[in-house]
This record gives C-alpha cells, structure tokens and sequence, in this order.
C-alpha cells in the first residue's frame, strides 16, 4: 500500500503498558532525542570521571602494538580509532542521508581529521599532566547524580541502569563515555590555565578599532557571457569524458522497500471524547502558570528592621499614610526594597510573601524572617488578575486536550514497543500486540519519490512519508533486515520500522541525461571562460588601462565601491572584497560574481583611516571583543606548540590496515 491505512484506536487499548507521566505536554519524544538532549548536555557541561567512582576500569593501555598515532608515550590503536571512526561514519550518513565506503572517507580526508584529532588530544592531555591538572571524583560523583537523564523517574535517584540504558541506545560503552569526557574535562581546564585572565590593552583596542574601521573606495565592473565568445558544442568524446568525472550528477537515487509501524497523533483525534471538566481543568492550568490571561501580582516596598516593637511602629505609621521612605529615613533603616509586579510567594521570605498577598492596597503588616530579624512589607498597588473569556477559548482548549490525551496514547505505545523491541519482537509481532497497521511502502529514494515519480506526500491532515524528513533519513540510513529503533517523527508520534530490500543507485542511460549533460558542460566552459577573461583583464589593468576604457569596451557600467572591514558589502564578490581590504591603492582585485553567470573586477582607489578615538563603554566592549579573538589566537597557539614538543609519530599503514583499504600493508 502506498500510504499506511490510518490507525483508528482509543488510549485505553494498552492495559498491560505502564502509565505516561502526568506531564502529557512534554513526554520525552523517543530514545533518539533523549539520547541526542543526555550525550551534548554531559559532554558540553562537563559531566565528568563520574564513572571512576563506580568501580569502571582505567582506559588507558598504551602497550597495544598496531598504534595509529602516537604522541609521547601514549597512542591510539587501531580498535579505539575504529570506533570513533564508526561514530563519524553514521553521522555523516544521518546528515547526508547515505553511507560512503572507507576508500571514499580516506579519500574525502575523513580519517587523517580524526588522527589530527587524536594528535591534539594526546598532547593537550600530555601538558595536562605536566601542569598537575585532576579532578576530585567525590565532587563528579555528586555532579552525576544530580544529571536529571540518568535519574529514575519515580525516586528521582541516580539509576545505574538508566545510565547503562541510555549509553546502549547510543551505541557507547562506559568506558568510552567516561574516556570522552576525559577529554572534555581535559582540554577544558588545561586552555583556560593558559589564557586566564587576557585582557586586550586599549591602546590595542584602538588600534584594532581603526583597522576594522578603515574606509576604502573602489571601482568596479560587472560582465557576464555576453562578453565572451559562444561556447561550442561538445564533441562525444568530450561530454562521455564529463559525465565520467561527475558521475554522481548522472546517477539514479537509491531506492528502498521498507515495513513501518507508525503512530501519530492524529490517529486518535477522531476517537477522543472531551468532558467539560477537561476543558475548565486545562484552561485552569493555563492561567495558573501563565501562558494565557495574567495572574494577580503586587508592587510592593520591604524595609528591614531589627526587633518587632520597631517593626509594628512602622507599619503602622505607614498605614496610617506616612511615607515608607521617608519613615525609614527617619528611624534610620535602610532604603525600602521596591519589587514590582511581584507573583505570590516571589519573596525569598515565605512569611513576607504571605505578608504581601494579605495585605490591602496602601497597607503595611510585619512578617518575621529566619535570621531573627523583621521585615515591613507594605503594598503599594494591587495588580488585578486578568483572566480571558473561558467561552472564547472552547476551541483552542479542545484541541489542547485531544493532543495532550494523544500525546498520552502515543507515550503508552512507545513503551510497550521499546519492551518488545528489548524482546527481539519483529514488526508483525509489534503491530499484532498493539492492534495497529503495518504499513508496506514502495520502493521510494531519499526524497519520499516512488520510482514512478509519485511524492509520498500524504495530505494535509495526514502528512505521508516524504512530508517527514526525520523518518526518511532514519530509513536511508538504517540497516537491511533488522528492526530499526523507535523513531520519533516530525509530528509527536514515533515510527518503528524495517528495510526489506535496496536497490543500489545506477548511471542513467545517455540517452536520458545527454540534454542535461551538455547543458551542465556548457556552464562549466562558461564559468571557465568568464574566469580566464577575468584573469586577462586583470593583467591589462596592472600594464596601465583604465577600467573605464574596459567597460566600454565591454559596455558594461563602472560602479563605485565603498568598503570597510566592520561591514563589507553582501552583494560583491568575495575575491574583490578580500582584494581590496588587503591590498594597496591600485591593486586589482577578482572574482565570480554573487549573481550566478556574472564575474567581477576591481580597482582600490583609496585608503582613509579614521583617527577618532572610542572611549567608555563602547571601548570597554571593544576590549572585551578583542581579548576573545586573542584568546583563541592563543589557545591555537598553545596548542601548535605543546603538539611540537612531545615526539609524534603517525603509522599510515596501521591505518590503512584498519580501514580495509586496497593497498593496506
């Protein structure tokens, strides 16, 4: 079938699933985004050698004998590049929607980046242990259990075995999570050991202030084909040669056939019945934290005073109409904190909190605070509660009550599913236990394109497959023959699903692509020609023509060209921007085009340099901005350096051997 026949089941239908979570609004979206939201905040936050506390073993070995790389004494075999090569591989299909073979990634310089990689992170961790940098493993320890991802959702304690689950999902080991963030940990105490406390002196500031400020005038031309001589046809030999050298251009898409459960919440909008109480519960909550009309709030005054006698004198001076400032002024207490549009219980003090809320307009009561001192608070004005019409907003509550309750369903399934899958369930086993369609698609390319050109594209009620870029690109990077993860869609639900068969991407016959090959060759040639034209005109205007003579000559217009490095013009080729900021005056400067077809030239007229000096905070914000840039000037610096002092070695051959290339060995 084409399109899945639409799933038409209440939430009740799951009665040996366990509960959703109350927060039906913000249910976690399947294990993909749990494990993307865990791994970035742990490794960016810096959840660290928690797992050394743990009983984890060490993770460093240097005595492997089939090093990668080496730096010092410490090195990288074959089994630890691999793995994080593998890593880099299912990244790159996710974002490109297809794998590419070993070959291609050396090819592309994929593996020699990561032994660069592992180069920098040897050393940095090498200068580490020189400057004597570790980590207190109670403090980590505490850190971790505290990461809300790896805590049990009933007590609400760190889970070992969520943990482990989350590591699984992700397809890393505890020991390569705990040597990742090492790493982490590494370089970010080692960098700022070095740098702190850089600060850019103003006279640099200044200086770098007129630098980027500095004004330039140009003049320059613009021409496109019609300068050049007509491109000649190709001749066979020509245009085979072409189609050979971009053979990807000319090739058919892979297609694949693929079984898919797949739940949404638009299956159960039809089947969900809401009571009133519903509608009158969800607009409750709505008001109650905000996001609809506005809750009743105070402006209110606190004075701090030391014993109740004096605190009961000056509330009710001032509710009797004196003053607060001028009451506190005179009793010599401190100046009234002034705190507007205060929400019940915003004060860090419960008791003055309730204090304020009890109070009338122009009243003052007296709350005592836990340091055995006493606060005035007085209530300046009554900001009323601002609650919208509950009539008006039917609709809006109906639908947030249908999505909420289908949002619950979808949660219910989601764990039964993750259950079967731990339970090596296959698809049929899955739609049969939850009563749901298993929907068999065609063959269709990354796209959602059947092989007749048919887009997949549902309707708008129901989006199809290709309106989903998250599931397309889960399928065209899943395996053949195995049941995928649970995938979440663009849409709030989930999909499970399995690959049945591929068809790999062919050249198209040349009879089908000759018209499209030419044209593309003809571009080429044209791009190349308005290249080379560029480059003879650049070396007519260095032996002394003007650029005026060359514009008539090409009955072309001479644009002038104001430049400066702060804000340079988005609509000018970069070749001419870079020329002219970098060069001298009548320096010449080239290149294609930002209109597809154009090219540019350039001639830099003049240089000024604006001598009006910055002070105050626009200095202080200049300083700031130029210290950042030394900082990672340094940093880079720091880590060129400390790469040169400890011996390198890098073993292209082990390399190859682990990669499976041709000519390993």
């Amino acid at each position: 079938m084409t399109e899945r026949n639409r799933l038409r089941a209440g939430p009740g239908l799951l009665q040996r699933s366990a509960m959703a979570s109350d927060d039906i609004y913000n249910r976690p979206k399947g294990f993909g985004s749990k494990i993307r939201t865990v791994l970035v905040g742990v490794l960016v936050g810096m959840l660290v050698l928690a797992f050394a506390v743990w009983g984890i073993e060490d993770v460093f070995s240097p005595n492997s004998t089939n090093a990668v790389v080496k730096v010092g004494d410490a090195e990288i075999g074959q089994a630890e590049f691999m793995d994080r090569f593998n890593d880099e591989m299912r990244s790159f299909a996710e974002q490109n929607g297809e794998g590419i073979t070993p070959q291609q990634a050396y090819d592309r310089g994929i593996p020699q980046r990561l032994v660069g990689e592992f180069t920098q992170r040897l050393a940095i961790e090498a200068d580490a242990a020189s400057l004597g940098i570790g980590v207190n493993n109670r403090d980590v320890a505490r850190y971790a259990a505290d990461i809300d991802a790896f805590q049990n959702e009933i007590t609400q304690e760190f889970d070992r075995v969520q943990l482990q689950r989350i590591l699984a999902a992700s397809r890393m080991t505890e020991a390569d999570f705990e040597q990742d963030v090492i790493n982490a940990l590494t370089q970010r105490q080692t960098l700022p050991a070095i740098m702190g406390g850089i600060k850019a002196p103003s006279d640099f500031a200044q200086r770098y202030n007129t630098f980027i400020n500095e004004s330039r005038l140009a003049r320059l031309i613009q021409f496109n084909a019609s300068a050049l001589d007509p491109i000649p046809e190709p001749t066979d030999a020509e245009l085979t040669a072409f189609i050979t050298a971009n053979q990807a251009r000319f090739t058919a898409p892979e297609y694949r056939r693929f079984l898919m459960v797949r739940i949404e919440p638009f299956d159960f909008n039809q089947d969900i019945e809401v009571t009133e109480e519903q509608l009158q519960e969800r607009f409750d909550t709505l008001l109650g934290v905000g996001e609809i009309g506005a809750v009743e709030t105070r402006d209110i005054s606190v004075i701090a005073v030391p014993t109740q006698e004096q605190a009961n004198l000056v509330a009710a001076r001032i509710s009797a109409g004196d003053p607060a400032a001028a009451v506190a002024a005179e009793l010599g207490l401190q100046t009234p904190d002034l705190f507007d549009n205060m929400k019940e219980d915003g004060l860090i003090n419960a008791a003055s909190s309730v204090a304020a809320f009890e109070a009338e307009e122009g009243q003052a009561r007296v709350a005592p605070t836990e340091f055995g001192n006493f606060e005035v608070v007085v209530v300046r004005k009554i900001n009323a509660a601002e609650v919208p019409d509950f009539d008006s907003m039917r609709q809006e509550l109906r639908e947030a009550v249908i999505e909420g309750e289908a949002l619950r369903s979808i949660n219910d399934y989601e764990r039964v599913i993750d259950d079967r899958l731990l339970e090596g369930a296959t698809l049929e086993e899955i739609a049969e236990t939850l009563e749901v369609p298993l929907s068999s698609y065609p063959y269709i390319d990354r796209r959602g394109m059947t092989q007749d050109g048919v887009e997949m594209t549902g309707f708008s009620v129901i989006p199809g497959i290709a309106a989903d870029d998250r599931l397309l690109q889960a399928v065209f990077t899943g395996d053949i023959g195995f049941e995928s993860d649970i995938v979440p869609s663009s849409n709030n639900g989930l999909a499970v699903f399995r690959v049945t068969d591929i068809i790999d991407s062919t050249p198209k016959p040349i009879d089908e692509i000759r018209d499209d090959a030419v044209a593309l060759w003809k571009s080429q040639k044209r791009s190349e020609a308005l290249t080379q034209k560029g480059v003879a005109l650049d070396k007519r205007l260095r032996d002394g023509e003007t650029l005026e003579a060359i514009a008539e000559e090409l009955d072309v217009n001479v644009r002038e060209l104001a430049l400066r490095r702060s804000s340079p013009p988005n609509d000018v080729s970069r070749g001419v921007i870079v020329g002219m900021l970098d060069g001298e005056p009548g320096d010449v400067g080239r290149g294609p085009g930002v209109v597809p077809g154009t090219y540019e030239v350039a001639v830099l007229d003049t240089i000024s340099n604006r001598n009006e000096r910055v002070s105050g905070q626009i200095l202080n914000i200049i300083r700031e901005q130029v210290s950042e840039q030394l900082s990672v000037d340094i940093s880079q610096a720091y880590q060129e350096a400390i790469i040169a002092d400890n011996p390198q070695m890098v073993f292209d051959d082990q390399l190859r051997a682990a990669l499976n290339l041709e000519d390993a060995g």
